[in-house]
């Protein structure tokens, strides 16, 4: 079952963000990853409410929360393309070419 560990791995990155920085992360990097966090409802504005207070107690209840409180996505990484060996790099126009064509009148 890695996804369960992965799972908590992820709301611990969460609670440690946020209890390090002072701060509710939009995004966190576990084991060289990086997710996209989605808190939902209002708890987003809640942690920052409990963080702003200094109320550990509250912030506490909060992160029992978590699990059912936020999604998160796997952001992906696009890897740069690699050219064939041998293959010469060749510099391509950005903009087409237009020929000029006479303009018609409209037609009313």
């Amino acid at each position: 079952m890695p996804t369960v560990r992965v799972d908590s791995t992820i709301l611990h990155e969460i609670v440690r963000v946020i209890q390090g920085r002072a701060k509710v992360p939009e995004r966190v990097r576990v084991q060289k990853r990086e997710y996209q966090i989605t808190y939902l409802d209002d708890h987003r504005q809640r942690i920052e409410e409990a963080l702003q207070r200094h109320d550990p107690d509250r912030l506490s209840m909060l992160f029992g929360q978590l699990t059912s409180k936020v999604k998160y996505q796997l952001l992906r990484r696009i890897a740069p393309r690699e050219m064939p060996r041998g293959h010469p790099r060749v510099a391509h126009r950005r903009t087409a070419v237009r020929t000029e064509q006479p303009r018609r009148a409209r037609s009313r």
